[in-house]
């Protein structure tokens, strides 16, 4: 999904690694309806 929010015009403000698994990385960005939106987006086409 970070590929697919990067690629829709959001970007990353922050990573960080996981703390329930060393080998996952957390990525952050920022909290908007459009954001939200196309998280949506890519929930329907999975």
């Amino acid at each position: 999904m970070t590929n697919w929010l990067c690629n829709n015009g959001h970007k990353i403000l922050k990573v960080e690694d996981s703390e329930k698994d060393d080998k996952l990385k957390v990525f952050f960005f920022e909290d908007t309806p459009a954001l939200h939106n196309t998280m949506m987006k890519y929930r329907k086409r999975v």
